[in-house]
């Protein structure tokens, strides 16, 4: 919807821009629009010579709390412009402003120069902050924009759903950049806590209309036995696609903010876990694939908080959320509910083929048939392969050696594995004559620690040896602060991990 004001005098913000730039332009008003910002982009309903010059002046001098100049190669071709005219009149109101003052924002289209106008006082218009909306931060961007245009309006901020659904609008890229810039500019304002919490709940409610949606499951799987291979594999990565905005956001949080602001989070990670608990008919292997953005987001969580210290956080996020199994009379934590292996068919072919298509940039068929027709070597631990290479840019920011990101998320995955060893161990003692069933948290770690890569499993035991009830883990409240606890859960998922290492030496 394109907005023309006739009003010239009410406040807004004033679009400079040539004509050949009305897409890029609509694509912006589209955003403004969404986040009720008042505009003036459009002098074709004005009258031609000294009318149109009148109503604009007008509407520069009078009424403009914001003053975006679009560039991009259509207008640094053009000698002549209605857009210098208005430049100009923007340029004498600029230079009779107080130092300092924020009102004529540059936004570039391309990656073209901002033109140097003479704005007085040795200023240039290039020196200003100017506002980029391409390429792969166009989005967050716009947030920025959006966000800094309602502070010089004095506006109340539009919610964080809205803002949201106007970037939806104006471009078909990725959410993932601005719910990262979002979250980490609301986490830590007080009164911004309630937008926040809308926004995480807008994804959690948009992940769970897919994963609650019962056609989806339902099958039939046609085709043959590599088809359907291909099919789960795709299916898991658009369901990782579907949930990456929340991972990012999830990891921002779980850096910078304390455990008393985990909920919103937690309680989507508890949300997806208790999708796959469900009584429901359908295919198998279609119904395991909703364990993805439970394990997904366990997993961005636990590394998130290990390579951080942040072991509060690692509690409000995936110790106490409990969900309902069918089978369990009393609730069950996330880890007890899922696991990797639980997400995929035992014989590997699915999972094997997603590690391959990722680490080494390939087509899914192409990847299976490495496997199947060129008969190369499976991965000992597809399922934790494929995690840790779909994760890597969510941790770019906080990890940007890959080597330091390998080493992190091995002391995250061993510690998930001894977070549910505790689990374990726990229900062992309430019920020492029951079933208990325990889920299978082992990875990459396994078959690291056996190439010189390090034992992060043997470095938590020295360190609860050496720091006793001071140990970090400890103190954030894991294994219930109790260093017997966590001792015996070191010594129960030794066995299994010692012995898994062996059989990948």
């Amino acid at each position: 919807m394109i907005r023309f004001m006739t009003d010239s005098a009410a406040k807004h913000v004033f679009i400079s821009y040539v004509h050949e730039d009305s897409d890029a332009v609509d694509s912006l008003c589209a955003v403004l629009d969404a986040a009720q910002i008042p505009y003036w982009r459009d002098r074709g309903a004005l009258g031609p010579g000294d009318a149109w010059k009148a109503k604009i002046r007008q509407a520069i001098r009078e009424g403009s709390l914001v003053f975006l100049c679009c560039f991009s190669d259509n207008s640094r071709a053009k000698e002549k412009s209605y857009m210098n005219e208005e430049l100009t009149l923007a340029v004498g109101e600029f230079r009779q402003m107080p130092p300092g003052r924020t009102w004529l924002i540059p936004v570039r289209f391309d990656s073209g120069d901002v033109p140097d106008w003479d704005l007085g006082a040795g200023r240039v218009l290039s020196d200003l902050n100017y506002s980029d909306l391409f390429g792969p931060d166009h989005m967050a961007n716009i947030a920025r924009l959006v966000t800094t245009i309602h502070r010089l309006t004095g506006e109340k901020k539009p919610d964080a759903a809205t803002a949201l659904a106007a970037v939806e609008q104006a471009a078909e890229a990725d959410r993932s950049d601005l719910l990262k810039r979002l979250t980490k500019e609301m986490l830590l304002d007080p009164a911004r806590r309630i937008e926040l919490d809308d926004l995480v709940s807008q994804e959690v409610q948009r992940v769970m209309a897919v994963l609650n949606d019962s056609g989806r499951v339902a099958g039939p799987m046609t085709g043959s036995n590599d088809q359907q291979i291909v099919r789960l594999a795709e299916e898991a990565q658009e369901l990782v696609r579907l949930v990456e905005p929340f991972f990012f956001s999830l990891q921002v949080a779980a850096r910078w903010g304390s455990p008393d602001l985990m909920m919103p989070w937690a309680n989507g990670l508890r949300a997806f876990v208790s999708a796959t608990t469900r009584i429901e008919g359908g295919v198998e292997s279609l119904l395991a694939l909703r364990h993805v953005p439970g394990v997904v987001g366990i997993t961005t969580a636990a590394v998130a908080c290990t390579a951080g210290r942040r072991w509060g956080n690692l509690k409000a996020l995936v110790i106490d959320p409990t969900v309902r199994d069918r089978y369990e009379q009393k609730p069950l934590s996330l880890l007890e509910a899922t696991s990797p292996n639980k997400s995929f068919d035992s014989s590997g072919w699915t999972a094997n083929a997603l590690a391959r298509a990722t680490l080494q940039d390939k087509d899914i068929k192409d990847a299976l048939e490495d496997f199947t027709q060129r008969h190369d070597g499976k991965y000992h631990t597809p399922e934790a392969e494929w995690l840790h290479s779909i994760l890597r840019p969510v941790f770019i920011d906080q990890l940007p050696d890959a080597d330091t990101y390998a080493a992190e998320f091995d002391r995250a995955e061993v510690m998930v594995g001894l977070l549910a060893m505790d689990g374990t161990n726990l229900r062992r003692a309430t019920n020492p004559d029951g079933w208990i069933n325990r889920s299978y948290w082992f990875g990459r770690a396994t078959w690291r620690s056996q190439h010189s890569h390090g034992n992060p499993l043997e470095d938590y035991g020295h360190e609860l040896a050496a720091q006793g009830a001071l140990w970090g883990p400890l103190q954030g409240d894991l294994f219930g602060a109790d260093p017997d606890r966590a001792k015996a859960a070191i010594e129960g998922y030794s066995e299994d991990f010692n012995r898994i290492a062996r059989n990948r030496s």
